[in-house]
């Protein structure tokens, strides 16, 4: 009886793993076909990775998206609106691996303070927002807007 339940954990976890990774993928595939600039990066990543692995293409992603961001990207890239609208979307939608991939691969690899590109996560939508919040707490004490405490 053990046997049987530990085999069927295993089965669970694997389908799981295989359910997050597909959705890992299609949300690649779906922010290539959706926001233009990305084809050629793409085409280079599966070419080079034999498939699509999203944590290393969404390195990619954030640098192409932050490079639009301060105007210095390829007039032909992507823009950093549409990807941020995407995102959002995608960010709603809750699906476990494309979440996990937003997160770990986008939001946490966003600009820190002093960096170029920081900034663009005041264009952040509500959901993306709460996320980075998650990742980056002391963002909101940072912000412009937060308020002042009295000693300062």
């Amino acid at each position: 009886m053990v046997a049987d339940d530990n085999e069927e954990r295993e089965e669970r976890k694997t389908d799981e793993t295989a359910e997050k990774a597909a959705a890992g993928i299609r949300l690649v595939e779906d922010l290539v076909a959706q926001v233009p600039g990305f084809e050629d990066a793409y085409e280079s990543h599966v070419f080079n990775e034999n498939g699509v692995l999203p944590h290393m293409f969404f390195w990619d992603v954030v640098q192409d998206t932050v490079h639009s961001y301060l105007a210095e990207g390829d007039p032909d890239g992507p823009d950093w609106r549409q990807v941020l609208t995407f995102l959002e979307e995608q960010t709603h939608r809750r699906l476990p691996g494309a979440i996990e991939v937003i997160v770990t691969s986008f939001l946490y690899d966003l600009p820190y303070q002093g960096e170029p590109g920081y900034g663009i996560e005041a264009h952040l939508g509500p959901a993306m927002e709460e996320r980075y919040l998650q990742l980056r707490p002391w963002y909101e004490a940072e912000s412009p807007d937060a308020p002042q405490s009295a000693a300062s």
